[in-house]
């Protein structure tokens, strides 16, 4: 056996993955309304780990692990997509996740268009931090970087060639 890459190594201190449970579309002829959908209960405390405008930041989110690599995915379908489509109420049990929803950006994206404001990308590229998972994928931090200025690169005033000639302006008086 060769020595690992880093990717395989990054899948595997990724660990386990957030998972979306499939939701049924069944088909009830003799009802009024005929057709409904159905998915698995999911038993535990419900967490929202996104939703769609953008202002959920909770401990669950932030803190759990399940939080971390729901933002992390988030992060991942941002790049993938070069910001033009993110993944959004992320919300369920644990890593069981149902009832998601998509942002695109306003045009669509390849033809796709999502279920969600448009303005939760922007949303997202300006709040989201990025965490361990973020940095076992290697992703692009989203934020931009600040520019250090330093002694060495500040602009030096420049004496001029030629003296300057020194002006007075009109002398007021004070009182005495």
């Amino acid at each position: 056996m060769g020595p690992r890459t880093t990717t395989t190594h990054s899948v595997e201190a990724f660990g386990d993955v957030p998972e979306i449970i499939p939701i049924y579309l069944i088909h009830r002829p003799s009802n009024d309304i005929p057709y409904a959908t159905l998915e698995e209960e999911l038993i535990g405390d419900f967490v929202k780990y996104s939703v769609k405008d953008g202002k959920e930041i909770n401990l669950l989110r932030r803190d759990s692990e399940a939080g971390q690599k729901c933002c992390a995915f988030q992060h991942w379908v941002y790049q993938k997509t070069e910001g033009n489509l993110l993944v959004t109420d992320m919300q369920g049990v644990g890593m069981r996740l149902t009832d998601v929803g998509i942002a695109t950006c306003r045009k669509g994206y390849k033809g796709f268009k999502g279920n969600c404001a448009t303005s939760f990308i922007d949303q997202f590229k300006a709040l989201h931090q990025c965490n361990i998972y973020c940095e076992l994928l290697e992703l692009k931090s989203l934020q931009p970087k600040a520019k250090k200025v330093t002694a060495a690169t500040k602009p030096k005033p420049q004496p001029s060639a030629t003296p300057k000639k020194k002006t007075f302006g009109s002398m007021v008086k004070g009182k005495s």
